[in-house]
């Protein structure tokens, strides 16, 4: 009889072991070559895994839109976001949570979305009559699309509609197609812009303070208390080890949920690709 329980336990704590999944697939955000994406995060995924006994598997996407199925086929279980993305798949996919919200090197854990233009460039006003050539990062970014269509509304009077646009899938290729003449206006992230005005171009319009980039967890495919020992972890890092590292872990984490993100009005038809042929 006692071994009979014997074996009862052992496979029933097996069992047990093997539901909590020691594998966890993380994919970065698409905005910068996959070589620097991915080292910008090894040392926090190795902080990770030595701290949780987990192995973590980068899953690299070029487009935003595969990194929201990869959420809704359960092959991604965590990811690095903008807030535009976040919102995006949480519409279509309730089961997503982001747990940490990444500083800057200011501190703060907000950013804004800009418009910029080469400085001796003329840019004309809403009565012009030819469209203008504007070039995006992504339809999903949040300085893409979205927001640059917001800003040339709010700022100028122009519809992004009624304009030629592009999608250039970086904020760098975006703004240097202004650099190059090929585009007159870029939509951007204003820390990104901010490195190319020595190169002769200008902001001229942002974006109120939004929401920051955090790290996003698939609640179907991590258990809860996965989920709590790796947003405890992420917290808890001592400043004197997170400050060596490179990319967004190395400004530090605050904690945070979707309810940050409730502010961030998508009611918007975002075409998913550009209408220059």
């Amino acid at each position: 009889m006692k071994i009979v329980l014997l074996i009862f336990f052992i496979i029933f704590t097996s069992t047990i072991y093997a539901s909590e999944k020691q594998s966890i697939n993380f994919a970065p955000l698409p905005t910068k070559k996959a070589t620097k994406n991915i080292k910008d995060f090894l040392a926090m995924s190795y902080y990770l895994e030595q701290q949780l006994s987990i192995d973590i598997n980068y899953i690299y996407k070029k487009d935003y839109k595969d990194i929201l199925q990869g959420f809704k086929n359960q092959t991604i279980d965590l990811a690095f976001l903008g807030p535009l993305p976040l919102i995006s798949l949480y519409q279509q996919y309730p089961y997503v949570e982001p747990i940490v919200m990444f500083k800057g090197k200011n501190g703060s854990t907000n950013y804004r979305c800009v418009i910029a233009k080469f400085k001796n460039d003329h840019f004309p006003n809403s009565n012009n009559k030819q469209p203008i050539k504007v070039a995006l990062t992504q339809a999903l970014s949040t300085c893409g699309y979205f927001m640059t269509h917001r800003l040339l509304k709010e700022k100028f009077a122009i519809d992004l509609k009624q304009q030629q646009f592009d999608y250039t899938m970086s904020h760098t290729n975006a703004l240097l197609s202004v650099v190059k003449g090929e585009f007159l206006l870029a939509g951007a992230k204003d820390s990104i812009a901010r490195q190319f005005e020595s190169l002769g171009v200008e902001i001229i319009a942002q974006s109120d303070l939004l929401p920051g980039f955090s790290l996003v967890v698939n609640k179907k495919s991590l258990s809860q208390k996965q989920i709590n020992k790796i947003r405890d972890s992420l917290l808890n890092i001592p400043e004197a080890i997170y400050s060596n590292w490179s990319g967004p872990p190395a400004n530090g984490m605050i904690e945070t949920s979707i309810e940050d993100y409730n502010s961030l009005n998508i009611a918007i038809d975002i075409p998913q690709e550009g209408n220059i042929k």
